[in-house]
């Protein structure tokens, strides 16, 4: 694919893949969905406003990307692709919910969690970036990641909850305990292994809504909120063993 038609293809997918799923989200999405509310993994829904500055972010991404002067820029022809996918995927979950097919949305969700650590990996959004122009690329990327390492283990819960699985017969509460602390030391180590502080942004968010959503729960509510806290304390805490070679790599762009 010559540079021209795949610029022009990322623009044309990603609003096609991104945009147009978020003009009917309302009609796809039920906040009120009784597998859903039995979860006690589930942040407020106050939340979900993080996906306005993500695919925002993108958008505008898409954008930019398809400016000439971005031809030689191989920081965006690395993203490229994953993003193509990271697009697509997102169009196919919320195909999944508006046919009625949510345990579809698994799949979907875990191959859209790989494709953001790649696609992060590629374009070396956690490490130094070239000059100032490129800087706001982290944002969207980052949250992105660490937004759908919290999204994930929620959509898992919300579809074990439909089925009616019982948790091998422990309590709602113990398997909400043991989602924060499986998917905090998850998120802590994608934060430290990518070295990007703006992805624990959103573990952070997550978990504090988390505690809102759960205060009924005492236990996963103190439990969400030591994550809360674990993960903010760690992004003040850089990681110094973060290979050097991939930042000089990153600086040529």
């Amino acid at each position: 694919m010559t540079s021209r038609w795949s610029r022009w293809t990322t623009l044309l997918v990603a609003f096609a893949g991104i945009g147009l799923p978020w003009l009917f989200a309302r009609k796809a999405l039920d906040v009120n969905d009784p597998a859903a509310q039995a979860v006690t993994f589930l942040p407020a829904p106050y939340a979900y406003i993080i996906w306005v500055p993500i695919y925002a972010g993108f958008l505008a991404f898409a954008l930019w990307q398809a400016r000439r002067a971005q031809v030689e820029n191989r920081r965006v022809g690395a993203i490229r692709p994953w993003f193509l996918l990271s697009a697509v995927l997102n169009a196919a979950w919320f195909a999944a919910v508006a046919v009625r097919h949510p345990g579809w949305t698994v799949p979907i969700i875990f191959a859209m969690l790989a494709v953001a650590v790649i696609m992060h990996q590629a374009g070396c959004i956690g490490m130094a970036v070239a000059g100032p122009a490129e800087a706001w690329l982290r944002v969207p990327f980052s949250l992105y990641l660490g937004w759908l390492i919290v999204a994930t283990f929620v959509n898992v819960s919300i579809e074990l909850s439909r089925i009616g699985w019982d948790g091998f017969g422990w309590s709602p509460v113990t398997w909400g305990i043991l989602m924060i602390v499986v998917s905090s030391i998850i998120g802590l180590i994608t934060r430290f292994r990518l070295d990007d502080p703006i992805l624990g942004v959103a573990l952070v968010w997550g978990y504090l809504a988390i505690v809102v959503q759960q205060q009924q729960r005492p236990l996963v509510s103190l439990f969400a909120g030591l994550a809360a806290g674990l993960v903010l304390l760690s992004l003040f805490v850089h990681d110094r063993q973060a290979p050097r070679s991939t930042h000089s790599e990153c600086a040529e762009v």
